[in-house]
């Protein structure tokens, strides 16, 4: 069994409570250009901007994992017909790191490597709390960001570990939408991923 969890932090309180999450907007256009005061500036365009008061959805992405965001949620636009949208935007967002050039932030992992994106505080109306999870993988099947039918309580490590554990699952899981991307994996490999909790658990022995 090889351990890949993380030790970043990823508790809420219970209740609605703004967390600041990442917000996937596409890949940003950089462009130099004169400002009014004759000044030569480097601004930036997103190819799907979001705004204070915007719904967002949760981004269900594989490169979206607990790792590569440092255990922080992404969140994005929703698209037509989805059933992942769970939070708004209630503040400014902010840059986090600005790219020297358009390549540099072209695709989400470079994105989320290099830090180059917005973060703002979300609002989220879906859930009752947000939490750090252990997910023990089966080898089988990975967990897909807003999709919680493949996670169950796993009973034993939960325990075990006095921690929320989850045992991935061919379906029925319920009450439980994960945040990250964890892969199939080997058969009892244990990954860190963000969830959001919105009522009871389907739980099973587990390991």
């Amino acid at each position: 069994m090889t351990d890949f969890s993380s030790t970043f932090a990823g508790k809420y309180r219970a209740g609605i409570l703004p967390i600041t999450c990442i917000l996937n907007e596409g890949a940003p256009t950089v462009v130099r250009a004169y400002d009014q005061a004759g000044y030569w500036q480097q601004t930036l365009t997103w190819a799907s901007e979001l705004y204070e008061n915007d719904v967002v959805a949760i981004a269900n992405d594989a490169d979206v994992t607990f790792v590569a965001t440092d255990g922080t949620a992404v969140l994005e636009k929703a698209v037509d017909s989805e059933s992942l949208v769970v939070g708004r935007i209630v503040s400014l967002p902010k840059i986090n790191k600005f790219p020297v050039q358009t390549s540099d932030a072209s695709s989400l992992a470079l994105r989320l490597a290099g830090g180059y994106f917005r973060t703002a505080n979300i609002e989220f109306f879906a859930f009752d709390q947000v939490l750090k999870a252990t997910v023990m993988a089966d080898g089988t099947h990975p967990t897909l960001p807003g999709v919680g039918a493949t996670l169950k309580f796993n009973m034993t490590s939960s325990y075990s570990k006095h921690s929320l554990c989850f045992d991935s699952a061919a379906s029925g899981g319920v009450g439980v939408v994960p945040f990250h991307y964890v892969p199939a994996g080997v058969d009892g490999d244990l990954y860190s991923c963000l969830v959001g909790l919105n009522g009871p658990l389907a739980s099973v022995t587990g390991a």
